[in-house]
């Protein structure tokens, strides 16, 4: 005889049987979308030579392992540098993306100012975030560098930065966080993000024939009108 606690034990056999067996039939996630960039930056940008720039243990370990990195220092018969760094996230961009703003501190800058600036690119404005920064230098054994007058010698770098997702752009990172909240809650996946970063040192009073701010801004610029075309996919719509 079948008793009642036995046929409840049956139903709840059966309950967990179809409903393992129902996750089997589950549609599978979407396949994340493809990188909007290019993860290989070029030899050369117009007069620009490139070379590998070093990925530190540090920023390997903090990053991630499967944060994806391409960097070069890019230099021009004038003397001048620019620096560009593209971080791709890996599945925690919790800890892959973040805003430079976080890091600088850490390397001895500290940001004097911070706006959007519209970098125009075949008639389509693309939206950065421009950042003024300035570092005190110091002697190997720690004594201040002093300058001409007698004062603290500083360094003083600007740095265009944005991000970069599947299919769009976004130079503020609330809004590149909304982005992707939107994709996980409407498709259920996440389009994958990378932010550019391209840095140059204001060199005006520090070295012979030096650049001024208003010059760094205008090489950086142009830089950027030339490498976008190169790093990104033409399916990214910048905005």
């Amino acid at each position: 005889m079948i008793t009642s606690l036995t046929k409840r034990l049956y139903l709840l056999l059966a309950i967990l049987f179809f409903g393992l067996s129902s996750l089997f039939r589950l549609p599978q996630a979407p396949k994340p979308p493809p990188p909007g960039v290019i993860m290989a930056l070029p030899d050369f940008i117009d007069e620009w030579y490139g070379q590998e720039a070093a990925v530190t243990e540090k920023e390997r370990s903090v990053l991630g392992s499967e944060t994806r990195f391409a960097r070069k220092q890019y230099t021009n018969g004038q003397g001048d540098a620019i620096f560009v760094s593209i971080v791709l996230a890996g599945e925690d961009m919790s800890a892959s993306i973040h805003r430079p703003e976080r890091c600088l501190p850490a390397q001895g800058y500290t940001v004097v100012d911070q706006h959007a600036v519209k970098v125009t690119l075949q008639g389509q404005p693309l939206t950065t975030m421009r950042l003024h920064n300035i570092r005190p230098l110091f002697m190997p054994d720690g004594k201040p560098i002093a300058s001409s007058d007698g004062k603290q010698a500083n360094e003083f770098t600007l740095i265009y930065y944005w991000f970069v997702g599947s299919t769009e752009t976004t130079a503020d990172h609330t809004a590149r966080y909304l982005m992707d909240s939107r994709d996980r809650l409407l498709k259920g996946a996440n389009q994958p993000w990378a932010y550019v970063t391209v840095m140059s040192r204001i060199t005006a009073n520090m070295e012979k024939f030096g650049r001024t701010e208003a010059q760094t801004d205008a090489i950086l610029q142009k830089f950027i009108q030339k490498l976008v075309p190169v790093i990104q996919q033409p399916t990214v719509k910048i905005r």
